[in-house]
């Protein structure tokens, strides 16, 4: 019975190790950490244990790298199966639900496991720029693992309960918030209502949250990575975050265990789910107008991007929206201690690059997923026609949240308050920040099925960690030479074309490889 329950499990390996791409992944985690070695040599003049910084930042680098794995790789393992309907398949072949979720989750915790093992040597090199000990190495490599291990079945129940795999990867980055930064938010905001004596310091709230924190402070993972690098920290190996990590991961497993052996069955389970559109007495024909000149365009705009009808509420909500912030500027200040225009436009900003790359990810996304990218890439026209025509309806889809963005910041600049921020270095420095990653998630699209918003967001992370010293030097020096602030940013102005350059090429490449498929 053993046997049989990991057969696929085995098979999952097996082949996970033929696959020349696990290799390649694996190496190429190596050489960004040695570039993370060597942007910390270049930088060890800045600090006193340059060997503890740089491995620091390798830690955090990982959490955040962890969870966004299981937003986007870890959340779809059952989904996956569910939206391209080979579920029945599976049971048709006499294979159990432990089995399953054995092969189809358990080997990508592995896999994982094996790129940290892969680093761990290399990761040695650190003790030679001093600071840091393999004690507290290994430490974190075991706090990391039993992060990964406590994400991972997390994800898998999310995607056990899930229908599709959007709603897995909603479901997961909730639970990753809440796991990571509900307790010191809850934390915070008690002290904040405690300060305007809204609440009582000896009262059961405070109470049940500062033992809320309490808890918080030995199970969390970050809090265990500040205790191994604190300065004569008493830390264990085997710490309770790594023994609570693994008991919560087996419960949840556990769980994800029950509750699919009782659904696996189900008739709606077995079917793939299929994009549906809705009928014509059902649609708001009057608000769809003909196509245009540029059909793709238009498509992306009234089927991608909402059409008129999202910029219609765009237009009656981010006015209401902006005239309570103005409003309420004074309950702002005293509870968030921020001006009503700063709150305005910050949460402005966050609907744009949230729009951005929703769109990017999505950009390609349906044509790939309905296999129309062949026939679409078949048509008259370059990669590139057909790309910045699609493009064209993104962008008019986002112009009224630019539009409110740029009235706020007239405003916030013409009452005097706050600091600007749309006509400074920081917008730049943002906009090619949105640029980079929102070419990333396109490229993502095309090489993952799923969870191509979160590999973009990581390979931001780790591309960002890596160039940043070698452009920050460079600013500094142009800086230190007092030629202005445009030439101060032309680094990154440089770098951003390049990459934009480069990555578009690699997206046409993939294009015209997959219609050739």
């Amino acid at each position: 019975m053993i046997r049989g329950t990991l057969t696929l499990l085995n098979r999952s390996i097996r082949g996970d190790a033929l696959k020349s791409q696990s290799h390649v992944v694996r190496l190429i985690s190596i050489v960004i950490l040695l570039l993370f070695l060597l942007a910390a040599h270049v930088r060890s003049s800045d600090y006193s244990a340059p060997g503890l910084e740089f491995f620091r930042s390798i830690a955090y680098l990982g959490i955040a790298l962890i969870s966004l794995a299981g937003i986007g790789h870890f959340s779809n393992s059952i989904t996956e199966e569910k939206e391209e309907g080979t579920l029945g398949l599976l049971l048709l072949a006499n294979i159990s639900p432990l089995a399953i979720l054995l092969g189809k989750s358990t080997n990508r915790v592995l896999s994982t496991i094996l790129i940290f093992v892969a680093q761990f040597p290399f990761a040695l090199l650190a003790i030679t720029l001093g600071g840091i000990t393999i004690s507290q190495i290994f430490a974190t490599y075991v706090a990391l693992a039993g992060f990964l291990f406590l994400i991972a079945n997390l994800s898998l129940l999310a995607s056990v309960i899930s229908r599709k795999s959007s709603e897995a990867s909603a479901i997961v980055l909730l639970l990753i918030f809440l796991v990571l930064g509900a307790s010191p938010a809850i934390a915070n905001t008690v002290s904040q209502l405690v300060n305007l004596q809204f609440l009582s310091k000896s009262g059961n709230v405070v109470h049940v949250v500062d033992r809320m924190e309490a808890l918080h402070y030995r199970v969390s993972v970050t809090k265990q990575i500040s205790r191994i690098f604190e300065p004569n920290g008493s830390y264990h190996i085997f710490s309770q975050q790594l023994i609570f990590s693994m008991i919560i991961g087996f419960i949840l497993f556990s769980l994800a265990w029950i509750r699919f052996s009782k659904i696996v069955w189900s008739p709606h389970q077995l079917e793939p789910h299929r994009v549906t559109h809705s009928s014509e007495k059902k649609r708001w024909s009057i608000l769809i107008s003909r196509p245009w000149k540029l059909a793709k365009g238009w498509k992306d705009f009234y089927f991608l991007a909402g059409g008129p009808t999202l910029i219609l509420l765009k237009l009656i909500f981010l006015p209401l929206w902006i005239y309570l912030c103005f409003d309420y500027t004074n309950e702002l200040r005293r509870f968030a201690e921020v001006d009503g225009g700063q709150f305005a436009r910050d949460s402005l900003l966050i609907i744009l690059v949230v729009e951005v790359l929703l769109f990017a990810s999505q950009f390609y996304h349906t044509e790939r997923k309905l296999g129309t990218l062949p026939t679409l890439l078949m048509l008259p026209q370059s990669v590139g026609q057909i790309s910045y025509s699609k493009l064209l309806g993104c962008v008019i889809a986002i112009i009224p949240t630019v539009i409110a963005l740029l009235i706020t910041e007239y405003f916030v600049k013409r009452i005097g308050h706050g600091e600007l921020v749309v006509y400074s270095q920081k917008m730049v420095l943002g906009i090619s920040l949105l640029i980079i990653m929102s070419h990333l998630t396109v490229l993502c699209s095309l090489i993952a099925k799923w969870g191509a918003l979160p590999m973009a967001v990581g390979l931001t992370l780790i591309v960002g960690m890596v160039v940043t010293p070698f452009v920050a030097g460079a600013m500094n020096l142009i800086a230190s030479a007092d030629q202005g602030s445009l030439a101060e940013i032309s680094p990154v102005l440089y770098a951003t074309g390049i990459f934009m350059a480069g990555t578009q090429l690699e997206i046409a490449r993939r294009l015209k490889l997959i219609a050739g498929t």
